[in-house]
Protein backbone atom coordinates (compact mmCIF):
# COMPACT_ATOMS: atom_id res chain seq x y z
CA UNK A 1 0.00 0.00 0.00
CA UNK A 2 1.41 3.74 -0.82
CA UNK A 3 1.67 6.29 2.17
CA UNK A 4 1.32 9.48 1.37
CA UNK A 5 1.50 12.70 3.42
CA UNK A 6 -0.94 16.11 2.73
CA UNK A 7 0.24 19.15 4.23
CA UNK A 8 -2.30 21.74 4.61
CA UNK A 9 -5.67 20.51 4.97
CA UNK A 10 -7.67 23.51 2.98
CA UNK A 11 -7.42 22.01 -0.41
CA UNK A 12 -5.44 19.21 1.42
CA UNK A 13 -9.23 17.46 1.94
CA UNK A 14 -9.76 17.30 -1.93
CA UNK A 15 -6.25 15.13 -1.76
CA UNK A 16 -7.45 13.15 0.93
CA UNK A 17 -10.60 12.31 -0.37
CA UNK A 18 -8.72 11.24 -3.84
CA UNK A 19 -5.73 9.34 -2.20
CA UNK A 20 -8.30 7.22 -0.01
CA UNK A 21 -10.03 6.56 -3.47
CA UNK A 22 -6.98 5.39 -4.50
CA UNK A 23 -6.48 3.15 -1.49
CA UNK A 24 -3.08 4.78 -0.01
CA UNK A 25 -2.37 5.20 3.50
CA UNK A 26 -2.27 8.84 4.37
CA UNK A 27 -0.91 11.19 6.94
CA UNK A 28 -2.21 14.64 7.37
CA UNK A 29 -0.25 17.81 8.85
CA UNK A 30 -1.92 21.10 9.78
CA UNK A 31 -0.97 23.75 12.36
CA UNK A 32 -4.88 24.62 12.40
CA UNK A 33 -6.01 21.97 15.18
CA UNK A 34 -9.40 22.57 14.18
CA UNK A 35 -8.55 20.93 10.54
CA UNK A 36 -8.19 17.55 12.34
CA UNK A 37 -5.18 16.56 10.84
CA UNK A 38 -2.96 13.38 12.06
CA UNK A 39 -0.12 16.20 13.42
CA UNK A 40 0.16 20.12 14.37
CA UNK A 41 3.85 19.74 13.00
CA UNK A 42 5.55 18.37 10.27
CA UNK A 43 8.72 17.77 11.73
CA UNK A 44 7.04 15.34 14.24
CA UNK A 45 5.38 13.59 11.43
CA UNK A 46 8.49 13.11 9.52
CA UNK A 47 10.64 11.76 12.64
CA UNK A 48 6.95 9.48 13.38
CA UNK A 49 5.81 8.59 9.95
CA UNK A 50 8.77 8.77 7.71
CA UNK A 51 9.07 7.56 4.35
CA UNK A 52 6.09 8.22 2.15
CA UNK A 53 5.98 6.98 -1.26
CA UNK A 54 4.03 10.40 -2.26
CA UNK A 55 3.47 14.09 -0.46
CA UNK A 56 1.43 16.90 -0.85
CA UNK A 57 2.29 20.37 -0.81
CA UNK A 58 -1.11 22.36 -0.08
CA UNK A 59 -0.38 25.38 2.17
CA UNK A 60 0.14 28.99 1.24
CA UNK A 61 2.26 29.52 -1.83
CA UNK A 62 4.90 31.87 0.37
CA UNK A 63 5.94 28.33 1.87
CA UNK A 64 6.02 25.87 -0.63
CA UNK A 65 9.87 26.03 -1.43
CA UNK A 66 10.41 25.68 2.76
CA UNK A 67 8.30 22.90 2.86
CA UNK A 68 9.06 20.83 -0.31
CA UNK A 69 12.43 21.51 1.01
CA UNK A 70 11.35 19.36 4.04
CA UNK A 71 9.93 16.84 3.12
CA UNK A 72 11.62 16.08 0.00
CA UNK A 73 14.66 13.68 1.54
CA UNK A 74 11.51 11.62 2.54
CA UNK A 75 9.53 11.26 0.03
CA UNK A 76 9.83 9.32 -3.45
CA UNK A 77 7.42 12.43 -5.21
CA UNK A 78 6.90 15.86 -4.30
CA UNK A 79 3.37 17.25 -6.05
CA UNK A 80 3.38 20.96 -5.08
CA UNK A 81 -0.25 23.31 -5.62
CA UNK A 82 -0.39 26.17 -8.13
CA UNK A 83 1.75 28.50 -8.86
CA UNK A 84 4.82 26.01 -7.74
CA UNK A 85 7.52 28.52 -6.21
CA UNK A 86 8.79 32.02 -6.57
CA UNK A 87 10.07 31.63 -9.81
CA UNK A 88 11.58 29.22 -12.50
CA UNK A 89 15.45 29.58 -10.98
CA UNK A 90 13.73 28.67 -7.41
CA UNK A 91 12.15 25.38 -9.20
CA UNK A 92 15.18 24.24 -10.85
CA UNK A 93 16.82 24.67 -7.38
CA UNK A 94 14.43 22.16 -5.74
CA UNK A 95 14.91 19.86 -8.54
CA UNK A 96 19.18 20.26 -8.53
CA UNK A 97 19.40 20.01 -4.45
CA UNK A 98 16.83 16.98 -4.33
CA UNK A 99 17.90 14.63 -7.24
CA UNK A 100 16.43 11.78 -5.84
CA UNK A 101 12.81 12.86 -5.80
CA UNK A 102 10.38 13.64 -8.06
CA UNK A 103 8.90 16.88 -8.68
CA UNK A 104 5.72 17.47 -9.93
CA UNK A 105 3.88 20.97 -9.95
CA UNK A 106 -0.11 20.18 -10.07
CA UNK A 107 -1.39 20.18 -13.37
CA UNK A 108 -4.57 18.41 -12.94
CA UNK A 109 -5.98 19.80 -16.05
CA UNK A 110 -4.20 18.01 -18.02
CA UNK A 111 -5.10 14.90 -16.45
CA UNK A 112 -9.14 15.22 -17.70
CA UNK A 113 -10.82 12.47 -19.45
CA UNK A 114 -11.64 14.84 -22.47
CA UNK A 115 -7.75 15.75 -23.48
CA UNK A 116 -8.00 13.52 -26.24
CA UNK A 117 -10.90 15.31 -27.77
CA UNK A 118 -10.21 18.70 -27.01
CA UNK A 119 -6.48 18.18 -28.59
CA UNK A 120 -8.33 16.78 -31.87
CA UNK A 121 -10.53 20.07 -31.99
CA UNK A 122 -7.59 22.10 -31.43
CA UNK A 123 -5.74 21.25 -34.31
CA UNK A 124 -8.92 21.76 -36.59
CA UNK A 125 -9.62 25.47 -34.78
CA UNK A 126 -8.07 28.77 -36.21
CA UNK A 127 -8.51 30.31 -32.51
CA UNK A 128 -8.38 28.98 -29.34
CA UNK A 129 -9.68 31.08 -26.22
CA UNK A 130 -9.33 29.64 -22.82
CA UNK A 131 -11.33 31.65 -20.04
CA UNK A 132 -11.36 30.75 -16.31
CA UNK A 133 -13.99 34.58 -15.54
CA UNK A 134 -15.27 34.30 -12.08
CA UNK A 135 -18.35 36.84 -11.35
CA UNK A 136 -17.17 37.68 -7.56
CA UNK A 137 -14.66 34.83 -6.63
CA UNK A 138 -11.47 37.20 -5.42
CA UNK A 139 -10.18 34.46 -2.62
CA UNK A 140 -10.02 35.91 0.76
CA UNK A 141 -9.33 39.56 0.29
CA UNK A 142 -7.15 40.88 2.76
CA UNK A 143 -4.86 37.75 3.62
CA UNK A 144 -1.96 36.11 2.13
CA UNK A 145 -3.94 35.23 -1.39
CA UNK A 146 -3.98 39.01 -1.65
CA UNK A 147 -0.66 40.15 -0.52
CA UNK A 148 2.24 40.22 -3.11
CA UNK A 149 4.77 38.89 -1.16
CA UNK A 150 3.31 35.81 0.21
CA UNK A 151 0.95 35.09 -2.90
CA UNK A 152 3.69 36.35 -5.11
CA UNK A 153 0.86 37.88 -7.20
CA UNK A 154 -2.89 37.22 -8.03
CA UNK A 155 -4.67 35.82 -10.71
CA UNK A 156 -1.96 35.77 -12.89
CA UNK A 157 -0.43 33.11 -10.11
CA UNK A 158 -3.93 31.60 -8.43
CA UNK A 159 -5.70 30.67 -11.83
CA UNK A 160 -3.47 31.17 -15.08
CA UNK A 161 -1.10 27.63 -14.18
CA UNK A 162 -5.02 25.75 -15.09
CA UNK A 163 -4.88 27.50 -18.46
CA UNK A 164 -1.36 27.09 -19.03
CA UNK A 165 -1.56 23.54 -18.47
CA UNK A 166 -4.60 23.27 -20.64
CA UNK A 167 -2.69 24.99 -23.09
CA UNK A 168 0.13 22.72 -23.31
CA UNK A 169 -2.27 20.06 -23.47
CA UNK A 170 -4.08 21.19 -26.68
CA UNK A 171 -0.54 22.52 -28.46
CA UNK A 172 2.09 19.91 -29.45
CA UNK A 173 4.47 23.16 -30.03
CA UNK A 174 3.89 24.80 -26.65
CA UNK A 175 7.82 25.06 -26.20
CA UNK A 176 7.73 27.32 -29.37
CA UNK A 177 5.28 29.77 -28.27
CA UNK A 178 6.52 33.04 -27.00
CA UNK A 179 3.94 35.96 -25.37
CA UNK A 180 2.61 38.46 -27.09
CA UNK A 181 2.63 42.16 -27.05
CA UNK A 182 -0.77 42.64 -26.38
CA UNK A 183 -0.29 40.41 -23.02
CA UNK A 184 -1.73 42.28 -20.35
CA UNK A 185 -2.12 42.30 -16.29
CA UNK A 186 -4.12 44.38 -14.07
CA UNK A 187 -5.06 45.39 -10.81
CA UNK A 188 -8.64 46.62 -11.14
CA UNK A 189 -10.21 46.37 -7.63
CA UNK A 190 -9.18 46.94 -4.07
CA UNK A 191 -10.26 46.06 -0.32
CA UNK A 192 -12.65 49.27 -0.12
CA UNK A 193 -14.79 48.28 -3.22
CA UNK A 194 -14.88 44.40 -2.21
CA UNK A 195 -18.06 44.26 -0.05
CA UNK A 196 -18.50 40.15 -0.58
CA UNK A 197 -16.74 37.32 -2.42
CA UNK A 198 -18.05 33.69 -3.07
CA UNK A 199 -14.39 32.78 -2.06
CA UNK A 200 -13.90 33.36 1.86
CA UNK A 201 -14.34 36.98 3.63
CA UNK A 202 -13.00 40.10 3.36
CA UNK A 203 -10.67 41.26 5.32
CA UNK A 204 -11.12 45.17 5.42
CA UNK A 205 -7.80 45.63 7.40
CA UNK A 206 -5.68 43.83 5.03
CA UNK A 207 -3.64 44.21 1.85
CA UNK A 208 -4.36 43.68 -1.94
CA UNK A 209 -1.99 44.83 -4.05
CA UNK A 210 -2.39 42.10 -6.66
CA UNK A 211 -3.44 41.07 -10.16
CA UNK A 212 -7.21 40.03 -10.42
CA UNK A 213 -7.17 40.39 -14.35
CA UNK A 214 -4.86 38.51 -16.82
CA UNK A 215 -5.01 37.32 -20.20
CA UNK A 216 -1.88 36.20 -22.01
CA UNK A 217 -2.05 36.08 -25.80
CA UNK A 218 0.44 33.20 -27.70
CA UNK A 219 0.19 34.44 -31.36
CA UNK A 220 -2.86 34.68 -33.48
CA UNK A 221 -4.96 31.71 -32.56
CA UNK A 222 -4.36 31.30 -28.75
CA UNK A 223 -5.30 33.22 -26.04
CA UNK A 224 -5.83 32.47 -22.00
CA UNK A 225 -7.97 34.58 -19.48
CA UNK A 226 -8.12 34.32 -15.89
CA UNK A 227 -10.46 36.87 -13.99
CA UNK A 228 -11.36 36.84 -10.02
CA UNK A 229 -14.04 39.54 -10.16
CA UNK A 230 -15.37 40.92 -13.82
CA UNK A 231 -19.18 41.50 -12.50
CA UNK A 232 -20.87 39.37 -15.28
CA UNK A 233 -22.03 35.65 -15.24
CA UNK A 234 -19.25 33.41 -14.96
CA UNK A 235 -17.16 31.97 -17.70
CA UNK A 236 -15.28 28.71 -17.41
CA UNK A 237 -14.78 27.19 -20.23
CA UNK A 238 -12.76 26.41 -23.69
CA UNK A 239 -14.07 28.20 -27.36
CA UNK A 240 -12.98 26.93 -30.40
CA UNK A 241 -13.06 28.98 -33.30
CA UNK A 242 -13.54 26.76 -36.55
CA UNK A 243 -12.62 27.56 -40.04
CA UNK A 244 -16.40 28.20 -40.81
CA UNK A 245 -16.62 30.39 -38.08
CA UNK A 246 -18.65 28.37 -35.86
CA UNK A 247 -17.53 28.15 -32.08
CA UNK A 248 -17.17 24.76 -30.46
CA UNK A 249 -17.39 25.18 -26.78
CA UNK A 250 -16.36 22.46 -23.82
CA UNK A 251 -17.38 24.36 -20.24
CA UNK A 252 -14.30 23.73 -17.58
CA UNK A 253 -15.99 23.84 -14.30
CA UNK A 254 -14.02 22.49 -11.54
CA UNK A 255 -11.92 19.78 -12.74
CA UNK A 256 -12.94 16.44 -11.44
CA UNK A 257 -11.64 14.33 -8.61
CA UNK A 258 -10.86 11.41 -11.27
CA UNK A 259 -8.06 13.58 -12.91
CA UNK A 260 -6.54 14.44 -9.79
CA UNK A 261 -6.55 10.53 -9.62
CA UNK A 262 -4.87 9.41 -12.52
CA UNK A 263 -2.29 12.43 -12.33
CA UNK A 264 -1.06 10.74 -8.61
CA UNK A 265 -1.64 6.84 -10.31
CA UNK A 266 0.54 8.16 -13.73
CA UNK A 267 3.20 9.65 -11.09
CA UNK A 268 3.62 6.74 -9.41
CA UNK A 269 3.48 4.11 -12.19
CA UNK A 270 6.48 6.18 -13.51
CA UNK A 271 7.87 6.47 -10.45
CA UNK A 272 11.36 5.16 -12.51
CA UNK A 273 10.92 6.77 -16.15
CA UNK A 274 13.11 9.31 -16.36
CA UNK A 275 11.24 10.44 -19.91
CA UNK A 276 8.11 10.96 -17.87
CA UNK A 277 9.82 13.18 -15.11
CA UNK A 278 12.20 15.32 -18.11
CA UNK A 279 8.46 16.01 -19.38
CA UNK A 280 7.42 17.61 -15.96
CA UNK A 281 10.45 19.58 -15.36
CA UNK A 282 10.07 21.02 -19.08
CA UNK A 283 6.72 21.93 -18.54
CA UNK A 284 6.78 23.64 -14.91
CA UNK A 285 9.38 25.57 -15.64
CA UNK A 286 7.77 26.88 -18.97
CA UNK A 287 4.86 27.54 -16.89
CA UNK A 288 7.15 29.48 -13.97
CA UNK A 289 8.97 31.45 -16.88
CA UNK A 290 5.14 32.25 -18.48
CA UNK A 291 3.87 33.89 -15.18
CA UNK A 292 7.65 35.51 -14.72
CA UNK A 293 7.21 37.18 -17.78
CA UNK A 294 3.60 39.05 -17.43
Amino acid sequence: MARSIIIGMGIGQLYKTVLENLGHEIVTVDTDTSKGATYDNLDKAILSEKPFDTAHVCTPNFTHFDIASKIAPHSKIVFIEKPGVADSNSWRQLLDSFDQTRFMMVKNNMWRAKIPELQYIAELAVKVNFNWINEDRVPNPGTWFTTKKLAFGGVSRDLTPHLLSLFISCNPYWKDYSLSSTTEKAKRWNLESLSRTDYGTVNKDGVYDVDDYCKLTYGEKWTLTANWKSDVADRRNIEFTMKDESVVVFQLGLCPEDAYQRMIKDAVDNIDNDDFWQIQRDQDIWIHKQIEKI
